[in-house]
């Protein structure tokens, strides 16, 4: 089989920004020198970069998988406090979520895309669109937010275009002494407004056909505190009413009051009781594993 380089495969997913990014924050490659017969590619939420991955990573490698780990853009830069984010559109979100199933279909022949948050709503983007896409899994994807009404979701841009810009500290209290190092410690309402705007757009699409992909999961987090899981019912019933069969709806139970289930280095966070279930449930075939994912 041909040889694969990892340098030129990510260097389009980091393009124009090399130079800005933090070591452990690039987009990520982990092959085993060879085309294999799955790839698994693992989106990271607003303001967290590829390194939030890195050891669920390494065990999915180790299982024989190539692993792609591709940086979002206007992410991952080495200084924290960068108003980068400020710029983000959904134009450019799109733009690499092509780039990444490009690369991704490099590498090998069944695509199977787990997203978080912002990069689970890419996750469904590129469900719904991208038949090279076999398995996609969105855990807590950003399809709305809490406690504007899921189909309010057309106002809610609207809301956020008129206001002016903002930047918001995830934790107004901290702000940002204790986060994890390789993410951004607040966000500008306008990169929010980017992935609600590719959330717009996936609910126009999906009122008029099922997703494009082979199996999709949408993991729903009974303790969600930041997006809306009635977004996820009402995107569910519009999939199903298009005549989607390959859609499935996974409780999530016992992870506390969270939203970021899968940052291994946040405080308290439920990531080590999670992962293993993500593991599970990428070990296990669509549709095997049940509708509950009870974390203990």
């Amino acid at each position: 089989m041909t040889e694969l380089d990892p340098a030129t495969l990510l260097a389009a997913l980091d393009a124009g920004e090399e130079h800005l990014l933090g070591e452990e924050m690039r987009s990520t490659l982990l092959t085993h020198g060879r085309r294999t017969a799955r790839v698994v590619v693992l989106l990271h939420g607003m303001t967290a970069s590829p390194r939030s991955w890195r050891d669920f990573a390494i065990a999915r490698h180790a299982r024989g998988e190539t692993v792609l780990i591709p940086r979002l853009p206007r992410h991952g830069h080495a200084d924290r406090m960068t108003d980068a984010l400020a710029g983000l559109t959904a134009d450019e979100l799109r733009a690499q979520g092509t780039r990444i199933v490009d690369t991704a279909a490099a590498l090998a022949d069944e695509i199977v895309v787990v997203g978080f948050s912002m990069g689970g709503v890419l996750a469904l983007h590129l469900a719904q669109r991208d038949r090279r896409v076999t398995r996609a899994i969105a855990i807590a994807p950003l399809l709305g937010i809490r406690p504007f009404p899921s189909a309010g979701l057309d106002a809610l841009r609207r809301l956020l275009t008129r206001l002016p810009r903002r930047f918001l500290w995830w934790n107004p209290f901290d702000r940002g002494r204790t986060d994890p190092p390789h993410g951004y410690p607040r966000y500008p309402t306008d990169a929010l407004n980017a992935g609600l705007g590719l959330a717009g757009e996936l609910f126009a699409a999906a009122r008029l056909a099922p997703p494009a992909a082979g199996d999709v999961d949408l993991i729903r987090n009974a303790g969600e505190t930041g997006v809306n899981n009635g977004a996820i019912d009402r995107l569910v019933a519009l999939w199903r009413e298009a005549g989607a069969t390959n859609v499935r709806v996974l409780h999530l139970r016992g992870a506390g009051i969270s939203h970021d289930v899968i940052e291994p280095e946040l405080r308290g966070g439920p990531a080590p009781r999670f992962l293993p279930h993500l593991h599970a449930l990428l070990d296990s075939g669509p549709g095997e594993s049940g509708e509950s994912l009870e974390v203990g």
